[in-house]
């Protein structure tokens, strides 16, 4: 059933592969085409799509790939063109993770079953072998390339196809397939044996039996008039056998032009035992070549990689001396060892040491019968050092100490390392420096020093004395010393000037010798127009005495000038100069006002932003110049609200991660209740407030309903009847809910006033409602009782505390 699958699948594949490959026309002529001859198929005119779906097709009816290839070059598909179609099955399985191609395409030993998983690259633990990248890498590809000229030393065998081109006097065209008998047939010349012959060796046998059909074909001679050329138009497939330490051994179908190293790789590499140095070739039951894959790794030598005849037998090793090399070396790692190869040898396959190797010595740590043993190798005997397996090589890196540093940092033009020279002195080692910086202090310098026990000590000198007397003076350096020459400016604290006040940028800056005040006004972007430039402060630090007797009272002077506004110094402040420290102010002109703004909204006839004129303006003023209120104004319900500000004080997280309480200004707004009625009849009067800058007055339309919400049965608007009472609302709204305070409701009228219920002797007055009031009813505040649970443990702790404190005073 199997069998009838995957002719079925082949019959398709051909009358496919055989319909992309011909014009439409030439099918259509040629309606006899035999379809058993693919000789003519071009793999560029098959698309991946068309591909995967063959392929699929084929796994369904249980066929790989690579045997439908098979029986398709058995119907004449070149192996040219059946090679490529090889390859794009193995890109298609790269990029689709081999999920939907499979590695059966490349790789299918007999003793596998064709449902295997593709099998993922070996995984090791411990340190890489080394060259087993080599067969597990994607990049790689050990493919035989079937684009290069068939070899003339290329054997001939059952399978192969010859193509005699003839030209000239007479032309022809052979394509004759090599038999199982190892013959080809020449119609009118018969058999002609080639197998076992190379191809050159083939050509000149075959040219000397056409010599019977083309009189002209005498080559070499004179009188030629007829040409031949014989060629190698389709590669056989041959099987071949891997065996030993390899991943997937098993037997393979290949191309006759197959080498060792495309075995192996078809063969999925060796596995983690197998010996790159011990690779054999059998063939008719004798080694043919014994292939060192080290050869190739390290010196890219291909000599004993051979082309592979029918029916060899590769034959992987178990390796014998493995080794492994770490620390210094440039590719550490697993490295085989053969016969005659020293440590030495193993250093150079490793790539030799590393830049900070350690190389006159050499620890390798080895097994003896019963334990480990460090083995101390020197560098004259690491060419005649033999290694055992199992040896693990350590190279060392270098001490981070240098045996002849000296060095000099500071107040010099070149700071840095020097070399100790025997001798070396410190005027010497400053003059290495190019000298030193004209901010040098040099009263005196230091040199930490290294003592007999590896511990820095610090030794001093003078600069001036050294340099001016180094007969007397000057120092032999050490090894290891460290010269400090100090700057002068960081020998003292950083000094600033402040400037505050009306400027463009008040800040911190940086003094300078001469500095006026004209000067750090000018740093600061000049006046603003603010500032008055008639007062200028500035705040001097009290340095002090030393050892004083008593603490002095005073704690700064303090100097006041003028600047003109174009910063022309004029008296005392011409010759004025600041020191470090000094704290600048430039005072606020006491007549500046800047331009301060109130709204109207509303009834009004001209509403929106006024700015105020004057300090004592009032609302009656704002009313008259927004042009007084409408007929729709209700003037009772007219309110102020104003903005305060207050300082919130307010935790926040500053740089350091630490807290820190910040005091910020919030802006709050009031609800100032209002009798606009009142300040309109008598403007000026208490009622009639002055206004600020902010202030928002609204007058509102005429109101015809009276709010009631809180704890009523339902919060409604109502509208308002002249007289009715506080009672009449509340009842229109359902009355009292059962949680309602009934004697603390209150009123809030329209201007923002607040009313609430009075009691005299047995009278309650309640507030009188008008238009736009809002009605508010409290609610109880429910306290949850306390449990039995929590009444017993609330008990219980107080008698506890009760008992400590009664023991204490006892024993006070």
């Amino acid at each position: 059933m199997k069998r009838q699958g995957a002719l079925a699948f082949l019959f398709c594949l051909i009358i496919t592969i055989c319909f992309l490959a011909l014009p439409i026309s030439e099918v259509k002529a040629q309606g006899s085409f035999n379809t058993a001859d693919l000789s003519t198929v071009k793999s560029s005119q098959i698309s991946d799509t068309q591909l995967k779906s063959y392929i699929s097709k084929g796994k369904a009816e249980g066929l790989t790939a690579e045997q439908a290839l098979d029986l398709a070059r058995q119907r004449g598909l070149s192996a040219s063109e059946s090679a490529i179609l090889s390859q794009r099955i193995r890109e298609m399985e790269l990029t689709s993770g081999g999920t939907e191609v499979g590695t059966s395409v490349l790789r299918s030993p007999l003793d596998l079953p064709e449902s295997s998983p593709a099998i993922e690259p070996e995984k090791t633990k411990g340190p890489m072998i080394f060259g087993s990248h080599l067969f597990s890498n994607e990049q790689l590809n050990f493919e035989p390339s079937l684009n290069i000229p068939t070899p003339v030393n290329y054997v001939l065998g059952a399978g192969d196809e010859i193509v005699v081109d003839i030209w000239g006097a007479s032309t022809n065209l052979y394509q004759l397939q090599v038999g199982p008998e190892g013959t080809v047939v020449i119609d009118n010349v018969g058999p002609i044996y080639v197998h076992g012959l190379t191809l050159e060796e083939g050509e000149k046998r075959i040219i000397a039996k056409l010599k019977q059909l083309y009189r002209g074909l005498r080559p070499g001679e004179a009188g030629q008039d007829t040409y031949a050329r014989v060629s190698l138009g389709r590669v056989r497939t041959i099987q071949v056998t891997v065996l030993g330490e390899v991943r997937n051994p098993g037997n393979y179908t290949v191309s006759s032009l197959t080498t060792v190293f495309n075995a192996l790789f078809q063969a999925g590499g060796l596995n983690s035992v197998g010996s790159y140095r011990d690779v054999q070739v059998i063939r008719d039951n004798k080694k043919v070549t014994d292939l060192d894959i080290y050869d190739f790794l390290l010196y890219g030598d291909q000599k004993d990689n051979i082309r592979l005849n029918d029916q060899d037998v590769i034959r992987v090793g178990v390796y014998g001396t493995r080794v492994e090399i770490r620390g210094e070396v440039k590719r550490p790692g697993l490295y085989e060892i053969i016969e005659g190869e020293k440590l030495s040898d193993l250093i150079s396959n490793a790539g030799s040491f590393s830049d900070d190797a350690y190389t006159r010595q050499i620890k390798i740590e080895r097994n003896t019968d019963k334990e480990r043993q460090i083995v101390r190798v020197e560098r004259e005997s690491y060419p005649s050092f033999e290694l055992k397996n199992g040896d693990v090589v350590s190279v060392g890196g270098l001490l981070s100490r240098f045996e002849n540093r000296v060095t000099i940092e500071g107040a010099v033009w070149r700071p840095g390392e020097y070399e100790l020279t025997e001798g070396l002195t410190l005027s010497q080692l400053i003059e290495k420096a190019d000298g030193l910086k004209p901010e040098a202090y040099k009263s005196r310098g230091i040199i930490y020093r290294l003592s007999d026990i590896h511990d820095f000590y610090v030794e001093a000198f003078n600069l001036n004395e050294v340099l001016q007397n180094p007969e007397l003076y000057d120092i032999i350096l050490q090894y290891e010393d460290s010269v400090v020459v100090k700057d002068i400016y960081e020998m003292r604290e950083e000094m600033d000037v402040k400037l505050h006040g009306q400027v463009q940028k008040a800040g911190s800056y940086k003094y300078k010798d001469n500095m006026t005040l004209g000067d750090l006004i000018l740093a600061g972007d000049g006046f603003k127009a603010s500032a008055s430039e008639a007062r200028i402060e500035v705040y001097r630090r009290i340095v002090g005495d030393v050892a004083p007797i008593q603490r002095g009272a005073v704690m700064a002077e303090s100097f006041v000038f003028s600047v003109s506004r174009d910063l022309t110094l004029e008296g005392a402040a011409k010759d004025f100069r600041l020191q470090p420290f000094d704290q600048v102010y430039v005072r606020r002109r006491p007549d500046y006002q800047e331009q301060r703004s109130v709204r109207i909204e509303g009834e009004v006839l001209y509403p929106g932003e006024y700015v105020l004129r004057s300090r004592n303006e009032r609302i009656s003023d704002l009313v008259a110049r927004a042009g007084g209120v409408t007929n729709e104004a209700y003037i009772p319900g007219s309110t102020l609200e104003r903005q305060s500000k207050q300082l919130e004080r307010v935790d926040v997280v500053l740089e350091g991660s630490r807290d820190e309480i910040v005091d910020l200004k919030k802006s709050n707004v009031n609800h100032i209740g209002i009798a606009m009625d009142k300040i309109l009849k008598s403007p000026g009067s208490e009622d009639d407030v002055f206004l600020r800058e902010g202030d928002l007055v609204t007058v509102p339309l005429k109101l015809q309903t009276v709010a009631v919400d809180g704890a009523v049965l339902r919060s409604s608007e109502i509208r308002y009847i002249s007289g009715k009472s506080l009672k009449y609302y509340i009842s229109n709204s359902g009355g009292y809910s059962e949680n309602a305070r009934k004697k603390n409701a209150y009123v809030i009228y329209a201007n923002g006033d607040v009313s609430t219920r009075k009691s005299f002797l047995f009278f309650r007055t309640s507030p009188k409602i008008t238009p736009g009031a809002e009605i508010i009813v409290p609610e109880k505040v429910v306290q949850e009782r306390l449990s039995s649970g929590e009444g017993i443990s609330i008990l219980a702790s107080i008698v506890s505390m009760a008992a400590v404190v009664t023991t204490a005073i006892t024993r006070f």
